[in-house]
């Protein structure tokens, strides 16, 4: 059932609160009652949207996949680059927004693996959404290394798959290291190598 302006107004009010409240703070230590008043809502409004707070975060899984996508979209999959160029970019964008962060105060690290670290114990509908929205960005960089080799721009030694594996990890266990430090540089190291190992 399509949803009204303002039922999807009030919708995305509290999805935008809880996003920042979960990603400052965590699942844990972010309150239904903080997520309510932060988004200028009525527990009613809040209950018509969602079930339960675990809904919600769900919910805000998806909605910070898709803002993420969106946003990668934009800078790197529509350009004109070349599908190496393409990965690169994302790569890159990942690694400026912890300098982003850092500027801003404080590094929160990545929102999925955040969620991964605190709840894949303790909800296995998180565990399997976070591990799903993972899966999503191992096929992107899967896809773009297949078209780069297609075009030549990787060697054949280069297997799509298993890359694609390594560079989401690497890229993960980077982002980790710089919310552990509280600064950015695990991350820029990360691309540096990436790069590298692809140009082989």
């Amino acid at each position: 059932m399509a949803r009204s302006p303002k039922a999807q107004a009030t919708r995305e009010r509290i999805l935008r609160a809880a996003d920042e409240l979960f990603y400052l703070h965590g699942y844990n230590a972010t309150g239904l009652d903080r997520i309510i008043r932060e988004a200028g809502v009525t527990k009613g409004n809040f209950y018509y949207h969602f079930e339960s707070k675990e809904a919600l975060a769900l919910a805000t899984l998806d909605w910070h996949f898709e803002k993420g996508a969106d946003e990668m979209a934009g800078k790197a999959l529509k350009s004109r680059r070349s599908p190496r160029a393409k990965l690169l970019a994302i790569l890159d964008h990942m690694a400026g927004r912890q300098k982003v962060q850092h500027k801003a105060g404080r590094i929160c690290g990545c929102y999925f693996g955040n969620f991964t670290l605190e709840m894949s114990a303790e909800s296995e509908r998180m565990r399997k959404k976070v591990q799903e929205i993972f899966q999503r960005y191992r096929i992107l960089f899967r896809d773009l290394i297949e078209q780069a080799a297609a075009a030549g721009e990787v060697g054949p030694s280069v297997d799509p798959d298993r890359t694609a594996g390594m560079i989401l990890a690497l890229m993960e266990g980077a982002i980790l290291l710089d919310k552990a430090a509280q600064r950015p540089k695990a991350v820029a190291d990360a691309v540096r190598f990436i790069r590298q190992y692809l140009k082989g």
